[in-house]
């Protein structure tokens, strides 16, 4: 599977989709409420818009003939299916349509009309419908009135008994339904909901997986960190930074690395996270570990490590105001030092572009067995390129169904092309293995 969900074979793999979906929804979780309440009131007002009452009104008869076959049931029966069969030709007739309109005064026809027959008996019932229960009941009396003479030619002379009449409708036939619009309103949000967010889920190409990370990035993989409260860390993520700082000790051990620069596709990965991490984790294992913020844009190692920062660190160091003697922060009864990242610079070519900085790790790496430098996102700024070839080795941290892939592999390109050797990469802020 890689960042487009595919298997090998080319099949979409429904889990992932599903997964990608679950978290898309769960993330976006406002705009469904925001598309339902859209839709509901949007159907609700083009109810009460669009709405044109209709009111019906009828009359019921008997048929009958005055043929020598009155009174016979089958032959009335007859008769009645033969109305039923002729009055829609005639109630569409232009001659009944003309005399209906000469009787009610208008010009037009004022609604509509049919007639049906009840099955297997003489009865036959009379509708007229119109925008107004009055117009109703008066179209029916005018069809009434003019309807026999019409007729006659046809049927013979018939006998009509009324049966039941409507009268003046009291109430419309389409009574206007304002919570059932608003619920199929709110059900089209929510599939439009469901579509944006399946799209969404497989138009995505991010890192979901092991698999995924270690096919898109060919890099050493050294584990992965569980997603966990700053300021709580769970024995899983304990045992997750115990883990990788053992399998990253093997790695610096076998390529003679000491000095160490960690980075990311993207803001908002982890980086600094995890870069501290492994500071405080390679000092437990027993090793001097120095920790610079080389992120001169957004500085924050402080700020994770939950350090006074003062007011001089890196930026004063890299312009020859202070030495890195000076500037330096000791973590409390650890092995454990920090320069940090005081100032936020909009740019950072002039600083960084000075060779200065490979001095300053050069000799950083003489006071600790390991310098650790924390670096902007590789994949949309050039300032970890920059101090690639300053380091020995790299960290590449990916977080989860975060970053695309093409800026990703962007990155690594750039880093590798800058002369990096990377120790390995860390898959971040997992929510299942």
């Amino acid at each position: 599977m890689n960042g487009e969900m595919r298997l090998e074979d080319g099949r979409i793999d429904l889990t992932s989709l599903a997964e990608t979906m679950w978290k898309q929804g769960r993330r976006f979780w406002w705009l469904l409420l925001l598309l339902a309440g859209i839709g509901a009131a949007a159907c609700s007002f083009l109810v009460k818009k669009t709405y044109q009452p209709v009111y019906t009104a009828f009359a019921a008869y008997a048929v009958s003939s005055d043929s020598v076959y009155a009174g016979n049931k089958n032959y009335e029966q007859k008769v009645a299916e033969q109305i039923g069969v002729v009055f829609p030709y005639i109630l569409t007739s232009d001659v009944l349509r003309e005399k209906v309109c000469e009787k009610m005064g208008t010009k037009t026809m004022p609604g509509s009309i049919d007639a049906s027959v009840v099955q297997d008996t003489n009865l036959i019932t009379i509708r007229a419908r119109a925008a107004s229960a009055g117009r109703a009941y008066e179209l029916l009396q005018a069809v009434l009135a003019c309807y026999p003479e019409i007729l006659h030619p046809v049927t013979g002379v018939l006998k009509m008994e009324l049966l039941d009449e409507s009268g003046v409708p009291h109430q419309p036939d389409n009574i206007p339904d304002g919570r059932r619009a608003a619920l199929e309103g709110a059900a089209g949000g929510s599939l439009l909901f469901i579509l944006i967010v399946l799209f969404g889920a497989m138009a995505k190409k991010t890192v979901r997986n092991r698999e995924d990370l270690q096919r898109l990035t060919q890099i050493h993989y050294l584990g992965s960190l569980p997603k966990t409260r700053a300021k709580k860390r769970s024995a899983a993520f304990l045992d997750a930074r115990y883990a990788i700082c053992a399998r990253l000790e093997k790695e610096l051990k076998k390529k003679n690395m000491h000095t160490l620069l960690v980075t990311s596709a993207v803001a908002g990965e982890g980086k600094t996270t995890v870069a501290c991490n492994l500071a405080l984790g390679l000092e437990k294992k027993g090793y001097s570990v120095l920790l610079l913020d080389a992120d001169l844009r957004k500085p924050a190692v402080c700020r994770t490590m939950q350090l006074d920062s003062g007011t001089e660190g890196a930026y004063e160091v890299l312009t020859g105001q202070r030495t890195a003697e000076e500037v330096k922060i000791r973590c409390r009864d650890t092995q454990l030092c920090v320069i940090a990242g005081t100032k936020s610079l909009s740019s950072t070519q002039q600083i960084l572009g000075t060779g200065k900085i490979a001095e300053i790790i050069k000799q950083l790496e003489k006071e600790a067995d390991l310098v650790i430098v924390d670096t902007p996102p590789a994949g949309i700024l050039s300032d970890a390129a920059m101090l690639a070839s300053c380091v020995d080795g790299g960290v590449f941290v990916v977080r989860q169904d975060f970053a695309d892939v093409r800026i990703l592999t962007e990155g690594i390109r750039e880093l590798s092309e800058a002369g990096m050797e990377f120790a390995g990469c860390i898959l971040n802020q997992t929510e299942h293995k």
